[in-house]
């Protein structure tokens, strides 16, 4: 990359910090839940109207996704990935202990960081290309949902990756670096037991809650034998009203997740099947209400190398002291018995995997993906209300303005960089080779289109 692009993009992304930490605070205040990003997506998509990028709102049907498009064909198409969705039950105010917010949700995963930064990247990137004449595409992607990974393979099936030579992102991590190997696949689906209300004085042989409990006992039984090495979680949406009325309806929502999705959604098949023999013993209804299915990330070494590059010319988050001692006081307050650590490093991750579970895994088997990674103190969990107290304070900008200005370089480095491109793809290739990739498993999409809050008030009816 020529010195004087890198000292354009840079140029240009410091005028855009300003705005992207304004936005960092007015995402984080409205702690949206997946696919009822209204203000979000509106806030984002606002500001890249005002930046000259064509900017489809509600694209593919799904009312909270957009793709904001600039430049032209005669070049390479680099897409940016926005995230922007909240966690329910994590809300707490920006301090350093537990002080609940009293929001519906809060940013524990740091989504309000990872909206702005890339879209920032994205307008900077613009800016520098305008400047010195660089040809092709530019396009910030709005994925609603990330954390029910559900929005990207919503995007996917709908044929909006189609025509990328390669995507960005970038996340909170424990590490401070680029990715370029896998996490967990992850399959989920609800679990709907379906009983008869009554007097819970008298005899209860329609409780739709033993058939819910019966399930989970049995899944837990067998865990050890069947599943050891596959993790499975639920949570009990619906258990009834209260004791003196049986319910009529009891809702298990159930997650899988392994580095290998067959595995991750065979389990699923089993758990599920389990599920409904608890319904069958119980002489109670069932109905299984799919929600997603994604693969983990297909690592790729070409573009996590360059991004790497990008990210030492910007240097690891430049943390003060004042933010240093905000951010021990927060891990305090949630490990007071452990040291604080904060990785103040960067270095390029490609051993063994991630726990966790991400959508644009499902992208990454179609389209070249690299992902920045900022640190946060390994005392503060995600999804966690400290991390929704962090990511609401201007102690935890630096690691995502590192990644906002690396993406920013990566951008501009790749419209001129056809045959790191072609390695990338390439590589892609190599990984999938022999791999029949079918289309993601995707549930819930009336529901999630059309009356999302019914999903998150456990009341959505879709087979």
């Amino acid at each position: 990359m020529r010195d004087h692009d890198v000292a354009s993009v840079r140029r240009h992304w410091a005028g855009l910090r300003p705005e992207i930490e304004r936005l960092f605070g007015i995402l984080w205040a409205e702690a949206e839940l997946p696919n009822m990003e209204r203000a979000s997506a509106a806030a984002l998509c606002d500001w890249l109207d005002r930046e000259g990028f064509r900017v489809e709102r509600g694209a593919h049907g799904l009312p909270t996704a957009f793709l904001a498009t600039w430049g032209s064909s005669a070049g390479p198409r680099i897409g940016l990935l926005a995230e922007y969705d909240a966690l329910p039950g994590t809300g707490n105010k920006a301090v350093p202990r537990r002080e609940a917010s009293g929001k519906r949700a809060g940013h524990s995963c740091g989504h309000n960081q990872i909206g702005p930064a890339n879209v920032g990247a994205a307008i900077a990137a613009r800016r520098a290309m305008a400047e010195a004449g660089i040809g092709g595409e530019v396009v910030a992607i709005g994925c609603p949902a990330e954390e029910i990974v559900w929005g990207k393979l919503a995007l996917l099936r709908a044929g909006a990756f189609e025509g990328f030579d390669a995507l960005l992102t970038s996340h909170a991590d424990y590490q401070s670096g680029a990715i370029s190997r896998p996490c967990q696949s992850v399959v989920s689906g609800e679990m709907v037991f379906i009983g008869e209300s009554g007097h819970g004085g008298g005899v209860r042989r329609q409780n739709a809650l033993d058939a819910a409990e019966v399930a989970v006992q049995s899944i837990e039984r067998l865990r050890a034998h069947h599943f050891p090495d596959t993790s499975v979680e639920h949570v009990l949406r619906v258990g009834g009203h209260m004791p003196s009325v049986t319910p009529d309806e009891a809702r298990l929502w159930l997650v899988t997740r392994h580095v290998d999705f067959s595995l991750a959604e065979a389990v699923y098949r089993f758990v599920a099947g389990v599920a409904e023999q608890a319904a069958r013993m119980c002489a109670i209804g069932f109905r299984e209400q799919f929600i997603a299915g994604t693969r983990g990330y297909l690592a790729n070494d070409v573009l996590a190398k360059i991004l790497l590059r990008n990210l030492e010319r910007v240097g690891p988050p430049r943390y003060g002291a004042d933010d240093v001692a905000w951010m021990e006081a927060l891990a305090h307050a949630v490990r007071p018995k452990e040291p604080f650590k904060l990785d103040r490093g960067l270095a390029l991750y490609t051993e063994g995997h991630d726990p966790y579970g991400q959508d644009d895994g499902e992208a990454s088997w179609h389209v070249p993906l690299a992902r920045a990674n900022w640190a946060i103190p390994e005392q503060v969990p995600l999804h966690n209300w400290a991390c929704s107290a962090l990511t609401g304070h201007p102690a935890s900008y630096p690691g995502p303005l590192m990644a906002s200005e690396a993406l920013a370089l990566t951008t501009v480095e790749l419209m001129t960089a056809a045959p790191a491109l072609a390695e990338a793809k390439a590589e892609l290739q190599r990984r999938r080779a022999g791999q029949t990739i079918a289309p993601p498993p995707l549930g819930a999409y009336r529901t999630m289109t059309t009356a999302p809050e019914s999903f998150w008030d456990a009341t959505w009816v879709e087979t």
